[in-house]
Parts: C-alpha cells; sequence; structure tokens
C-alpha cells in the first residue's frame, strides 16, 4: 500500500535517525505523545526526544532495521501488543530495546492505572457492565474471525455494535462457524488487559457523557490526567525506558 502525502515511509524514519544525534523513543502516534512527552521531560538529562511514525507497523519496521542506525540515536521502541496480548509477543521482537504494552494497548495501560472504572457512578456501572458483556459477546467473535483472516474488522464502535437493529446480523455465525465460548470467558475475565484499547474507552465514555451529566470525559483529557499522574503500569514503562538509556553512560 502507497503511503498517503502526508504520512511519512519506513525509509524517511531510518534516514531521520540516521541524521539524529539524540537519543530517541519511537512511538506509533499523536495520541501516544499525549502519554510519552511526559517522557521527554523526565528525561532531560539524557536529552530523549520521542518520535511518532505513524502507527505500530512502522514502529515494528524501524525495530527490525535497527542495526543500520547509528549509536548516537540509541533507540528505544514502545509499541502496542494489539492482538498479541491473547496471542503472545513473538521471539523476534523480543529485545531489551523494545517494550510492548501491558494490555492491548496504551489506552488499557492508561484504564488500568487511572482505575477509569471509578468515574462511573452507581447506575452508570450498572449499564456499563451490561454492555460490556454485551460488547465482549461480538468482540471475541470478531477476533476469533480476525485471527484466521486480518482482513476482518475488530474496530466496530460500540454504539455500532450495541445497536439492537445491528446485533443480531453482527452475532449471526457463518456455515460450519463454531462461537469461541473459550476466547470470550478470557476475554471476560481479564477484560481491562485483552479487550481492545479504545473500544474501552469508548465504551466508558458512552457512559460518562450523556446530556446533563456533569463533568463528561474526553479520550485525551483522560490520557494526559493519568500521565501526569502515572501508576504502576506507566511508571514501570518510564523506569524501562530510562534504565536503556542509563545503559549508554547518559
Amino acid at each position: 500500500m502507497a503511503a498517503s502525502k502526508n504520512e511519512i515511509t519506513t525509509e524517511e524514519i531510518i534516514a531521520l535517525l540516521k541524521k539524529s544525534t539524540l537519543p530517541t523513543i519511537v512511538v506509533e502516534g499523536n495520541d501516544d505523545m499525549i502519554v510519552y512527552r511526559t517522557f521527554e521531560t523526565k528525561l532531560a538529562k539524557f536529552g530523549v526526544s520521542v518520535l511518532p511514525v505513524g502507527g505500530r507497523k512502522k514502529v515494528l519496521e524501524v525495530f527490525k532495521r535497527r542495526v543500520e542506525l547509528p549509536i548516537a540515536s540509541r533507540p528505544f521502541f514502545i509499541a502496542d501488543q494489539d492482538t498479541w496480548v491473547t496471542q503472545g509477543v513473538p521471539a523476534e521482537y523480543v529485545d531489551s530495546c523494545i517494550l510492548f504494552t501491558h494490555g492491548y494497548s496504551i489506552e488499557n495501560d492508561i484504564y488500568i492505572d487511572g482505575e477509569l472504572r471509578k468515574l462511573l457512578r452507581e447506575a452508570e456501572s450498572v449499564k456499563y457492565s451490561v454492555e460490556l458483556t454485551e460488547f465482549i459477546e461480538w468482540y471475541a467473535l470478531a477476533l476469533d474471525r480476525h485471527f484466521r483472516d486480518p482482513e476482518q474488522k475488530i474496530s466496530l464502535h460500540p454504539k455500532h455494535v450495541l445497536n439492537p437493529d445491528r446485533r443480531q446480523t453482527l452475532l449471526t455465525l457463518r456455515p460450519a462457524e463454531i462461537y469461541p465460548v473459550g476466547l470470550r470467558d478470557q476475554i471476560s475475565f481479564d477484560y481491562q488487559r485483552q479487550l481492545r484499547g479504545k473500544s474501552l474507552i469508548e465504551l466508558l465514555l458512552i457512559n460518562t457523557n450523556y446530556t446533563g451529566r456533569v463533568p463528561q470525559h474526553s479520550k485525551n483529557s483522560l490520557l494526559e490526567a493519568v500521565a501526569v499522574r502515572p501508576g504502576a503500569l506507566l511508571n514501570n514503562l518510564f523506569v524501562r525506558v530510562e534504565q536503556h538509556f542509563s545503559a549508554f553512560g547518559g
């Protein structure tokens, strides 16, 4: 697939890093920068720069070509696990200079660190629990199909999935298809980590952003609020990054 006019290519990222004299953290995209820009401040003594490259695929592509990069950039890579959170990270991506989120994505880690479910009031929490169960019922089926065919979407908005006019069609099994009960139960038990992070946040926002509710929230404000007061997961991520750059002697 050709890159769009505004999209940086892998070759351009490699060329940029070859010219850089700054130690660099390579991350996925601009949403991630809401979280990772705090690293630039915390790691100022190393002169660290955070570089968003436009997606997980490019982070992994640049990681695989890291031997081409100069020692000055000392690149460290951070990427979302995505569906590897249920499958396991492939051995080729297990390395001291790359770190994956604890959950499916950085949104999951924010959700866990910020204990965001506590934002829900009693009635909201009851409704959220019902909708979460219904969404996971679809998500497990969609994910099972995605494992067999990566073109199958797992990114439908919760409002689409929860719409009663669409629900029956979305859950209808195909010929010879068996509903993945085991996968559904696995995700339900560990939904904070294993459910797609953007969907998890979207489902939360549905239940905090209705008319008349004060205050209301946005995804970006939640990311920022937790990033400046990180919990165990983000702190662990920071420690790993700091150890990487400290190993080069500062």
